[in-house]
């Protein structure tokens, strides 16, 4: 992908509220070798946390669920530019840099996927170089959104606000725009559009389940912070159920800014592959 690069004059990044995740997407299609690599979302393999970090079994209370429509969006890009989509307090010592994720609870125990509306379910996830490692990896970006089940505000883990992770879909399933705007209202964040297939098209049916670990600092969770040290991470298991088959298409970001960092990808002929479905989200627990 071709994209330029311009530097504005820095203005002060609001501090993340939720540092990266502990996640690692397989470079290249994300599929596994069950599946054929264009179309299929594969497993996510989650990079080992120290050992005193390892989430616990999960309890009946923190068994919560989302149905979400899955939208993923995926290119081998250079790892400059899988930087240009995340704003730098996103930085952590020793781990990939990821992106965020909010949910919204519903009951455990439903299983019904329909049309999302309503309250919504996003995230976003980006590989990158760890310390020490040669290859490059890809730039991964999943972007997720449904509604939950109507179960009041239930929010077992007290989840925060997530600045850069507000994200919307238009025009229905034919195609879709999406953004994912700053919340300090600096830039315009992440804009893009997406074309998907007709639904009665070519179709590829999704691969097993998958685990993700959601990874922040209880700092930034409690809006205080004592010591020099930096606290320890607090972690959050996903298990995510797919539910449908995917319906394949392609997306073009059109620009990236947060902050002082501005990326015009306008000019850019080269677009994402996109895949498009539904998956049932489980937090299995937190630690």
């Amino acid at each position: 992908m071709i994209f330029t690069s311009k530097r504005r004059a820095r203005v002060g990044l609001r501090a993340s509220t939720l540092l990266p995740s502990s996640d690692a997407v397989e470079s290249g299609s994300v599929a596994s070798g069950s599946v054929e690599p264009s179309d299929a979302v594969g497993p996510v393999e989650v990079a080992a946390a120290p050992d005193d970090e390892t989430a616990g079994p999960a309890t009946e209370a923190d068994a919560v669920a989302v149905a979400a429509r899955w939208l993923v969006l995926t290119t081998d890009v250079s790892r400059g530019f899988a930087r240009a989509l995340l704003p730098e307090p996103f930085a952590v010592a020793d781990r990939p840099q990821l992106a965020v994720w909010i949910v919204e609870p519903l009951s455990a125990d439903s299983d019904a996927v329909g049309v999302p509306v309503g309250r919504l379910f996003a995230g976003m996830s980006c590989n990158c170089l760890l310390p020490g490692e040669q290859d490059e990896s890809a730039y991964t970006s999943d972007f997720l959104v449904g509604a939950p089940i109507e179960e009041g505000d239930r929010d077992p883990f007290s989840l925060p606000d997530l600045p850069h992770t507000a994200l919307s879909l238009v025009n229905g399933v034919g195609g879709m725009g999406f953004s994912i705007p700053p919340v300090d209202g600096v830039g315009r964040g992440v804009v893009g559009h997406v074309e998907l297939a007709e639904c009665d098209g070519e179709q590829v049916q999704l691969t097993p389940d998958w685990l993700a670990c959601q990874s922040w600092r209880e700092d930034v969770v409690s809006g205080s912070r004592t010591g020099a040290e930096m606290p320890a991470l607090v972690h959050t298991q996903w298990e995510v159920t797919r539910l449908s088959p995917i319906v394949t298409g392609s997306a073009v970001i059109e620009c990236a800014e947060f902050g002082s960092h501005a990326y015009d990808l306008s000019g850019s002929t080269a677009a994402l592959d996109a895949r498009y479905g539904f998956a049932r989200v489980a937090i299995l627990g937190r630690q």
